[in-house]
C-alpha cells in the first residue's frame, strides 16, 4: 500500500476517534464518592459499619441546609442592632430567589414551638411525676412574680413543663448563638484577622435546583449587600462562607476537572515542546499523542459502561496515562530514527514492556475494590488501545513491515550479574534499610488521606459547624431491629447504660430516636399512668401559692385530652415531627431490607475503649469513623502491598518465558524493585506521610519501570554487539525522553491542590528517576 493511502487511512482513524469523543464525553456520568476506595466487608456486622460509613460520606442529602457565614468587619462600626438589619436584608432577598425553598437565620420564637402539632402528645412523650406537681406550681408562681412569665395562658396549661422538657431532650447539639434576635456572633481580632460579626443562615433548596444553584449564593449575597446599607468601602473586606455535604461534593468535583483540565494543558504543551525539540518533526509529535488520547477515551467510555458512571479519580488517571501511554511511541519513533528496521527490531521489547504495564495496571481489578477496580479497566483498556494504535503508526511511518533478523528478546545475556555487581546490589539493600531504621515510614491512615478534597473546603466546613454548634456526628452506636417498634425498645433499654457511661464521663450525652418517639408499649404505660381529673384537681387544691385549681382547667383537659389520642406510631411522628426533627431523621434511623438500624448519636467521647466493651457487651455496634476508616485503609494498605508482592512474581514468571533463564529475569527486575523501594525511602527522608496513594502509584511506578530496564537492557546488548558507545547512546535516547515527559507529566501533579494526585505524583517523579539511574547503572558497558 503506497504511504499516502496509510497516511490517508490514519486521518480517517483519527476522525472517527474524535466524532467518537465529542459525542460521547459529555455523556460521562462523573462521581466522588470516597467510600468506593474502602475493602469490601468481611463480616455481616463489617457490613452495617461500612453501610452508615457510606451513608454518612455519601448520602445525597438534598434537604439538608446550606450553612452559610457572612462576616462583617467591625472598622466601620457596625452595631448589633445594624448587623440584625443586615441579616433580615439578606435573608429577605434569599428568600425571594425562585430555588430557595426557605431561610431561617433567627431562633424560632417560644409561640411556634407552642403551637405545634405535636405539642398534644407531651404526656406521652414524657414521665408525669404528680408528687412533684406542688414543687412546680411554686416555681410556676415565684417566675410569675419575677415577669418571667411571658405567656400566661400557656405556662398556666403546662404547669409542669412537660413540653419544654421534651424540646430540651430533644435538641442534641447547644443553641446557635445570637445578636440582637438573629443567629450570630462577634469574634474577636487575631493576628490574622481584624474582629468582625459573623451572621449565619440555613438556606434549603427545592429539590430540583440543588445541584444547579449550590454556587449561586454567593453571588446573590455579594449582590444584597447593596440593598442592606454596607458601605461599598467595606464591602470588598466583607467575607461569605457556605458549607454542606452537597456543596462540597460538587466544589471538589469541580476542583477536580478543573486541576484536570490544567494540568492536562500544561503537561501536554510541556510534552509537546520538548518532544518537538527532541524529534523536530510535527507530524511525529502529533502522532505520539494519538495513542494516549485513544486510549483515554476508550478507557473512560469502557468504565463508564462496566460501572454505570466514573469516579472523578479515575479519570484523573488520564493525565497519569500521559506518562505511560506515551512512551510506546517514543521508544517506537526514537527506534524508527535510525532506521525502519531497527524500529521493528524493538518492537518485542514495546511489546513485552506494554503487556506487563498492562498485566501490571490491569492487576488493580482484582483486588475488589470498586474505586480501584476503576483505575485497573481504565489503565488496562488505556494501555492496550495505546499498543495497538503504537502498532498502527509503525505500519503507516514505515514502509518496512517485516525484517529478515529474529525480533524475540536475546536468549543469552553476556553481561550476567558478576559477583561484584551482587555485592553493590546487597550494598544498595544495606543502604535502604538503613535509612529506613534511621527514617521509618510513616504510614497516614486517617480520612484525609483517601479523601480527594483539598483542606481547605474541610477546614471550612468544620468552621461552619462550629459556628451553628453543630459537630460532625462521627461516633455513634448502631442498632439492629427487625421492626420500628423493636428498635425503640431496644433504644429504651439502652437509655440506663448510657447514662451511667455519662455519669461515668465515658460521654458527654447522647440522643436516638426512642429520645424523640417512645415506643407504642412505654406510651402505654405512661397514659395508664396518668392521674384522673379529680386526683389532679386535689393536688392542686393543696398548693401554697395563690393559684387556684380553677386557673389551671385547660391543664386539667388536656391531661385527659392525653387519653383520647391515638397512640404516636412512626408514620405520625414523620408528619409531626419538629423542624430539627425532621432534619435528623434521616440520620438517627435507616430502613433496610431486613428491618431498621438505629443510630445513638454520641457527643464528647472521652474513652473509646471502654465504649467499645460496653458496646460489645450490650450487642450493640460501636461505630467510630474514624477507627473504622483507619482499620480500612490499614487493610487496603496491605492488599496493595500484597498486590504488588504477586504483580512482581508474575513479572518474573512472564520475563522467564521471554528470556533464558529466571536470573535473567530477576536482573531486568532489579532496577524496579530498588527504585521503588528508594522511592518510598525518598519519601520518608523528606518527611512525608505514605498512603495508601503512594502504593497505588508504586504500581505505576513498576509499569514504567519495566520499561526502562528493559529497554536499558536492550541497548547494552546492541553495544556489546556492535562495540559502538555512539550507537547505545542512540539506543538508550528513547528511554530519557520517556524520563524526561514522565517527569514533566507527574511533575505538575505536585501542584495540585488535591492530596491524592500529589501523593501519586511525588511517588512516580522519585520513583521513576531512581529506576532510570539504576537501570542505567546496571547496564553500563
Amino acid at each position: 500500500m503506497a504511504q499516502r493511502s496509510r497516511y490517508g487511512v490514519l486521518l480517517a482513524v483519527v476522525l472517527v476517534f474524535g466524532a467518537l469523543a465529542a459525542w460521547s464525553l459529555p455523556k460521562l456520568t462523573l462521581q466522588n464518592q470516597l467510600t468506593v476506595f474502602f475493602p469490601p466487608a468481611e463480616t455481616a456486622d463489617q457490613a452495617v459499619l461500612f453501610d452508615s460509613l457510606k451513608q454518612s460520606l455519601n448520602q445525597d442529602r438534598s434537604q439538608q441546609p446550606l450553612m452559610v457565614s457572612v462576616q462583617l468587619p467591625l472598622s466601620v462600626n457596625v452595631t448589633p442592632n445594624d448587623a440584625a438589619a443586615i441579616s433580615q436584608t439578606l435573608a429577605a432577598v434569599l428568600r425571594d430567589q425562585s430555588w430557595v425553598a426557605g431561610v431561617r437565620n433567627a431562633p424560632s420564637p417560644v409561640s411556634a414551638w407552642n403551637q405545634a402539632p405535636l405539642r398534644e402528645y407531651r404526656y406521652l412523650l414524657t414521665d408525669f411525676d404528680l408528687e412533684a406537681l406542688p414543687s412546680r406550681l411554686d416555681d410556676l408562681w415565684q417566675a410569675w412574680q419575677m415577669g418571667l412569665v411571658l405567656d400566661k395562658a400557656t405556662a398556666l396549661s403546662d404547669p409542669t413543663q412537660q413540653w419544654f422538657r421534651y424540646l430540651g431532650q430533644s435538641r442534641v447539639q447547644q443553641a446557635v448563638p445570637s445578636v440582637a434576635g438573629v443567629w450570630g456572633e462577634t469574634t474577636p481580632s487575631s493576628d490574622e484577622q481584624p474582629e468582625f460579626i459573623q451572621l449565619l443562615f440555613l438556606v434549603t433548596f427545592k429539590p430540583a435546583a440543588l445541584a444547579s444553584h449550590l454556587q449561586a449564593v454567593e453571588p446573590v449575597l455579594r449582590a444584597a449587600l447593596v440593598k442592606s446599607g454596607v458601605p461599598e468601602v467595606d464591602r470588598v473586606g466583607v467575607k461569605i462562607a457556605v458549607s454542606n455535604v452537597a456543596w462540597i461534593a460538587q466544589q471538589a468535583r469541580h476542583d477536580i476537572e478543573q486541576d484536570v483540565k490544567w494540568l492536562s494543558v500544561i503537561a501536554t504543551l510541556l510534552v509537546l515542546g520538548f518532544l518537538f525539540w527532541t524529534f523536530r518533526r510535527p507530524l511525529w509529535v502529533f502522532l505520539s499523542f494519538v495513542p494516549l488520547a485513544a486510549g483515554t477515551l476508550l478507557g473512560a467510555l469502557t468504565v463508564q459502561t462496566v460501572f454505570g458512571s466514573i469516579e472523578a479519580m479515575t479519570l484523573a488517571l488520564g493525565v497519569v496515562l500521559i506518562g505511560v501511554a506515551v512512551d510506546y511511541p517514543i521508544h517506537a519513533l526514537a527506534a524508527l530514527r535510525q532506521s525502519p528496521q531497527q524500529a521493528w527490531r524493538n518492537w518485542p521489547v514495546i511489546r513485552l514492556g506494554a503487556l506487563s504495564s498492562l498485566v501490571g495496571l490491569g492487576s488493580l481489578m482484582w483486588l475488589g475494590i470498586p474505586g480501584v477496580q476503576q483505575m485497573g479497566l481504565f489503565a488496562a483498556v488505556g494501555l492496550l488501545t495505546a499498543l495497538g494504535m503504537t502498532r498502527f503508526m509503525l505500519w503507516v511511518l514505515s514502509p518496512v513491515t517485516s525484517i529478515p533478523t529474529a525480533v524475540k528478546m536475546a536468549d543469552t545475556d553476556p553481561a550476567l550479574a558478576t559477583v561484584r555487581d551482587g555485592w553493590k546490589w546487597m550494598g544498595l539493600t544495606a543502604l535502604v534499610l538503613a535509612v529506613l531504621w534511621w527514617k521509618p515510614i510513616v504510614w497516614q491512615d486517617d480520612l484525609a488521606s483517601l479523601s480527594p478534597v483539598p483542606p481547605s473546603l474541610l477546614q471550612q466546613d468544620a468552621d461552619l459547624r462550629q459556628a451553628f454548634r453543630q459537630p460532625e456526628a462521627s461516633q455513634f452506636l448502631l442498632v439492629p431491629a427487625d421492626s420500628m417498634q423493636t428498635l425503640l425498645q431496644r433504644q429504651e433499654a439502652l437509655s440506663a447504660g448510657l447514662a451511667q457511661l455519662k455519669t461515668d464521663g465515658i460521654i458527654q450525652g447522647w440522643l436516638g430516636l426512642s429520645d424523640w418517639l417512645p415506643s407504642l408499649q412505654r406510651q402505654a404505660q405512661r397514659l395508664s399512668a396518668l392521674p384522673s381529673a379529680d386526683a389532679l384537681n386535689s393536688a392542686l387544691a393543696k398548693s401554697d401559692t395563690p393559684l387556684q385549681s380553677k386557673h389551671f382547667q385547660s391543664f386539667v383537659q388536656s391531661v385527659q385530652a392525653s387519653s383520647t389520642l391515638p397512640l404516636l406510631d412512626w408514620p405520625r411522628f414523620e408528619t409531626l415531627a419538629l423542624d430539627w426533627q425532621q432534619a435528623l431523621l434521616p440520620t438517627l434511623v435507616t430502613e433496610t431490607a431486613n428491618g431498621v438500624v438505629g443510630k445513638i448519636l454520641l457527643q464528647g467521647v472521652t474513652r473509646s475503649a471502654s465504649l467499645a466493651d460496653w458496646s460489645e457487651a450490650q450487642g450493640v455496634l460501636y461505630f467510630n469513623q474514624r477507627s473504622l476508616v483507619a482499620e480500612s485503609v490499614t487493610q487496603l494498605r496491605w492488599e496493595l502491598a500484597w498486590g504488588l508482592f504477586g504483580l512482581l512474581w508474575v513479572f518474573v514468571l512472564g520475563l522467564r518465558l521471554a528470556t533464558a533463564s529466571f536470573a535473567q529475569a530477576w536482573r531486568i527486575l532489579l532496577p524496579v524493585v530498588f527504585g521503588l523501594g528508594l522511592s518510598l525511602a525518598s519519601l520518608s527522608v523528606f518527611g512525608q506521610a505514605v498512603t495508601v496513594f503512594h502504593l497505588l502509584a508504586g504500581f505505576l511506578v513498576v509499569a514504567i519501570g519495566l520499561d526502562y530496564s528493559l529497554f536499558a537492557r536492550q541497548a547494552r546488548q546492541q553495544a556489546q554487539a556492535s562495540q559502538e558507545v555512539p550507537q547505545r547512546d542512540d539506543a538508550m535516547s528513547s528511554v530519557t525522553i520517556a524520563l524526561m515527559t514522565t517527569i514533566l507529566t507527574f511533575g505538575c501533579l505536585l501542584w495540585t491542590s488535591i492530596p491524592i494526585l500529589v501523593a501519586i505524583g511525588q511517588t512516580l517523579v522519585v520513583g521513576v528517576i531512581w529506576v532510570y539511574l539504576l537501570a542505567r547503572w546496571q547496564n553500563r558497558v
